[in-house]
């Protein structure tokens, strides 16, 4: 199970704009009983900075009506790396899922620490169309001062039945001790090894992040 993506994104400040366009993908696959891994990896560049290769791999097991697991990985642009690492749980129900993350990230070129906290809830109005709303919260040390990142958002993907392509769109609002600004996303995926987004959500898709549009709020 998993899925290939190209995805485009606006960052709109009061200090300027800026456009970003990437690609991911992740693969899921079972390591044996209730366990599954997943490995991530993503792409993205824009005019106005250097690219950013990132990639993540978790480890969960799944339950009747939930799910969780930890993750780690490693993001890096021109040189200068940021490590994470986290636990993260979802609750299925019957058309909805909730998911919550915490991580704490780490970038020693820049005397970075940092925390965070996530919460994504995603409806699903039917087994293809998808709707998400999401929040979350981060504080960062860097050299002694602090700092707060809040962000909340919504977003949408749909799948055409019958085929293994999906379309999404999402927004988010990011705020806190840094400048407002407005994230706008779109993204068109091929996805494979599963015939509907929410078989897709069941089997860990619901704990995937690098290059989604909605990954400011997760």
């Amino acid at each position: 199970t998993g899925s290939v993506g190209a995805n485009y994104t606006r960052v709109d400040t009061d200090f300027g704009d800026g456009d970003a366009y990437g690609v991911d993908g992740e693969v899921i696959f079972s390591t044996g009983g209730t366990w599954s891994a997943i490995v991530e990896g993503a792409y993205s560049d824009s005019d106005d900075a250097d690219g950013v290769l990132s990639a993540e791999g978790h480890l969960i097991t799944s339950g009747a009506d939930n799910a969780w697991g930890g993750f780690a990985g490693i993001s890096d642009s021109d040189g200068n790396s940021v490590y994470y690492v986290g636990g993260e749980y979802a609750q299925y129900f019957s058309s909805t899922t909730l998911a919550l993350n915490l991580s704490y990230a780490n970038a020693d070129d820049a005397d970075i620490d940092a925390w965070g906290l996530g919460a994504a809830y995603r409806i699903f109005a039917s087994d293809n169309l998808r709707f998400d709303l999401g929040a979350s919260f981060a504080r960062a040390d860097a050299g002694g001062a602090d700092g707060d990142l809040t962000s909340f958002g919504a977003g949408v993907e749909y799948r055409f039945d019958n085929s293994p392509f999906s379309v999404g769109a999402a927004y988010s609002r990011v705020g806190g001790d840094l400048p407002d600004a407005d994230v706008i996303g779109v993204t068109l995926r091929w996805n494979f090894g599963d015939a509907t987004l929410k078989e897709a959500d069941r089997k860990g898709k619901t704990f995937t992040t690098l290059g989604n549009a909605l990954s400011t709020l997760n």
